[in-house]
């Protein structure tokens, strides 16, 4: 979170400048399984050691008080103010940073292969922005000659042609996209079939919202991500399915998509048997191979007996068993059609080459070649920027330049002796040059120089690409790892939010790699210097929180964060419960927290409130409410004063993409009296307090024009703001009220509020 909020005597949290009725960026779902939280001993609060694994974590001194080569920046003052930053561009920085894939494995998904003849763009008035993707008629036939029946594919078949709509739930690589367009190539032509896409959420909501744009007749694949999927959302898009004669099939992630919740038109998508993929594929990669072969004695026999030969191997099935995606069996297939005439004996030999693919050609786009056409010295050069186009996967190209050349031209001339001096040639920078053809995507550039992404982002020719490279840089150039921690600490530090979440992102894949040296010489130091290094070693330690093996330590580094003397890692702490860390163990985060929002040190920060925040947002909203009405009570001042900045932090968040006009606070209240009363004693000590009155009472205009556009929500608020303005509120309120009406006249909510009476005594369990 960036320091960008305005210093002020409590260090409220800024919130941004829309409207209430904007969609709340939702952050990333906790995992599946909440693992085992690691019970810390604290020693300083500064690492956890080793021993901080699942089975036994404990935290220990490193002994090592030498400082990094980047640790150069003074010490952060011992309290800071509105440190927190903006919460909404935080939240969708990280959204659009997504990057939940930590195993390195050459066997991944990801074949370079395109599908799409055209790309158009499509933005809603919602904001959010959808790719459209022709996909060939060749490529539907492809896939047709090549696809393997799943599970109930026939009973997929039936519901689709008769409701127009169906939603196939798996796990990413497990062959949805083939099943969707096999499934759709047998209700329409096989030229009309397209793909939605976005990386932003609601991609369904703006869907129903932009029908009469986006579907004409024919086929179309939605593809989800991971996002949910509601059955209301479902049935309204069948219904504008059926209007326009289309048919949609949706692609989610199971888990994030429900199928017995959304039956009968949802189905659970299996992957089909990877022997039977291998097979098909590997008879239709050979089918023309004696013709085009310079081997005189190939014959159809030999192709047949080398297939048969290959589908009988232990070794080859033993392989399959630990293939992680169809896709990558499909590339297995490729790598073993390619050795045809290889002996048997060297079978071991085309296996490992398949694993480590992806290792090897990072390595390859490293090398320096002892000579180019323009001399060595551009070579340091287009080593950074491959290394930049590879971190910053998905960005824009404005991303890849700007931390191409912090990483070339600032960083690595005081690791480099370079003589005579490198030359600066503009034009001899072209990006066809700086970046090989065989580490782009095939879709990153169209004839003519014409591009699809607007603005032009970097693509890998496989995602996976991005984690070999990092892996190579660590472990492979030892004299890059100092660069490459000073290199990151450039970036968090930089102004743009989603290149700091990037870069924290590969500093928490690097913990997956080596937590102790990472952790030591990187995360350490950010977590005890500004606002905005805190919250990318929280970002860095979730990051790392994706890989199993890593939980236990991650948990038992940030319990020993809790536990320090310095306000920087207490900080650190606070921010890192407001991640998936944070969401997998609630009932321990909400303990933690509490614990943080009562000591002094923190009480200039809005940490706490933000994590309070996140995880309303993230899932738990009954047991993060329940904790901010026990803290609004509480005899502890600064907790009261937590409690007051994530009511600041929430009011300003929609209670979804199908409910943007109304606040995710009263979407709670509304059926729930509990909730109403703890909604009122809230915003009473909001209105109240001296530091956050003005604010709050913004932000209930807000709500109050808000309830103009939603008929349920003005009548519960109807009731609910006398009840929040009683006494002694009512006489600010009132004045309030009026210059409101002034400013609104149109304003219905406003109206009626102003000409209600006051209330004659104050609510019970309001604030004094």
């Amino acid at each position: 979170m960036s320091e960008t909020e305005p210093g002020g005597p409590e260090g409220a949290a800024e919130v941004p400048a829309e409207e209430p009725a904007a969609a709340a960026a939702e952050p990333a779902q906790p995992a599946a399984e909440a693992p085992e939280p690691g019970s810390a001993a604290p020693s300083d609060g500064t690492e956890a050691t080793g021993a901080g694994a699942p089975d036994g974590p404990a935290a220990a001194l490193t002994g090592d008080s030498r400082p990094s080569a980047q640790d150069t920046a003074r010490s952060a003052p011992r309290r800071e103010t509105g440190d927190g930053g903006d919460f909404t561009r935080y939240q969708q920085a990280r959204q659009q940073n997504a990057l939940n894939k930590l195993k390195r494995s050459a066997v991944a998904n990801g074949s370079g292969s395109a599908f799409y003849a055209e790309q158009l763009t499509l933005g809603g008035d919602s904001g959010v922005e959808i790719q459209v993707l022709s996909v060939s008629s060749l490529t539907v036939a492809q896939q047709l000659d090549s696809h393997q029946d799943v599970d109930q594919q026939s009973q997929m078949a039936a519901r689709l042609a008769a409701q127009h709509i169906l939603v196939l739930a798996g796990q990413p690589g497990s062959g949805r996209q083939s099943t969707a367009l096999t499934l759709l190539a047998g209700c329409c032509p096989d030229d009309r079939i397209k793909i939605l896409h976005s990386e932003a959420q609601g991609i369904l909501q703006t869907l129903c919202q932009r029908a009469d744009d986006l579907l004409t007749p024919g086929g179309f694949v939605v593809d989800l991500d991971d996002q949910p999927l509601k059955l209301s959302t479902l049935e309204t898009l069948g219904h504008l399915a059926r209007k326009h004669r289309a048919f949609l099939v949706i692609i989610g992630e199971l888990g994030r998509v429900d199928p017995d919740r959304l039956r009968p038109h949802a189905f659970e998508h299996r992957r089909p048997a990877v022997g039977k993929v291998l097979a098909v594929h590997l008879r239709r990669l050979l089918a023309g191979h004696p013709g085009a072969c310079p081997h005189q004695d190939c014959t159809t026999e030999h192709t047949t007996a080398f297939t048969a030969r290959m589908l009988d191997s232990q070794q080859v099935q033993r392989t399959l068993d630990g293939a992680p995606s169809v896709r990558s069996v499909v590339e297995f297939a490729e790598v073993l059609a390619q050795s045809i005439h290889a002996e048997d004996t060297s079978l071991g030999d085309v296996i490992g080459q398949w694993r480590d693919r992806l290792r090897r050609l990072a390595k390859q786009l490293l090398q320096v070649p002892a000579e180019t056409s323009h001399g060595p010295v551009l070579d340091p050069h287009r080593q950074a920027f491959r290394i930049a186009y590879a971190f910053f996967h998905g960005h824009p190209l404005s991303d890849v330049f700007e931390a191409g050349e912090v990483l070339s031209a600032t960083v690595l001339p005081r690791y480099e002796t370079r003589e005579p001096a490198p030359t600066n040639h503009v034009f001899e920078r072209e990006l066809d040059q700086l970046i090989p053809q065989e580490m782009r995507a095939s879709g990153d550039a169209m004839s003519g120089g014409r591009t699809d992404d607007n603005p032009r982002c970097a693509r890998l020719v496989d995602e996976e690409l991005m984690h070999a490279v990092i892996e190579v840089v660590w472990h492979d150039y030892d004299s890059l790892r100092d660069p490459l921690r000073e290199w990151l600490t450039a970036l968090v530090a930089g102004p743009l939010e989603r290149i700091r979440v990037r870069a924290a992102h590969i500093a928490g894949i690097l913990l997956s790699h080596d937590f102790d040296s990472v952790y030591r010489d990187l995360i350490r130091h950010w977590a005890r210097k500004s606002a905005a290094y805190r919250q990318s070693a929280a970002l860095a330690l979730e990051m790392a929180a994706h890989d199993p093996r890593m939980v236990g330590r991650v948990r038992a580094q940030i319990r020993s964060w809790l536990s320090s003397p310095r306000w920087e890692f207490q900080d650190s702490a606070a921010r890192a419960y407001g991640t998936l860390v944070g969401a997998q163990d609630v009932p321990d985060t909400l303990w933690a927290l509490r614990e943080l929002g009562t000591r002094p040190e923190l009480a200039f920060s809005s940490s706490v409130a933000f994590s309070m925040s996140w995880l309303y947002l993230a899932g738990a909203p009954g047991p993060t409410a329940d904790a901010l009405d026990r803290w609004i009570t509480s005899d502890n001042d600064h907790l009261t004063k937590h409690a007051i900045r994530t009511l600041l932090i929430l009011s300003r968040y929609g209670a979804g993409p199908d409910r943007r006009d109304r606040p995710v606070l009263a979407d709670t209240a509304m059926t729930d009296q509990d909730r109403a009363d703890a909604l009122v004693r809230l915003w009473r000590h909001a209105l109240m307090g001296q530091d956050s009155s003005t604010r709050a009472w913004d932000l209930l205009r807000r709500w109050l024009l808000a309830g103009d556009a939603d008929k349920e929500l003005a009548a519960f608020l109807e009731v609910l703001v006398p009840r929040i303005c009683a006494r002694p509120l009512s006489l600010r309120a009132g004045f309030y009220l009026a210059m409101w009406a002034g400013r609104h006249p149109d304003s219905r909510t406003i109206r009626q509020l102003r000409d209600q009476p006051p209330k004659e005594g104050a609510a019970s369990g309001s604030a004094s």
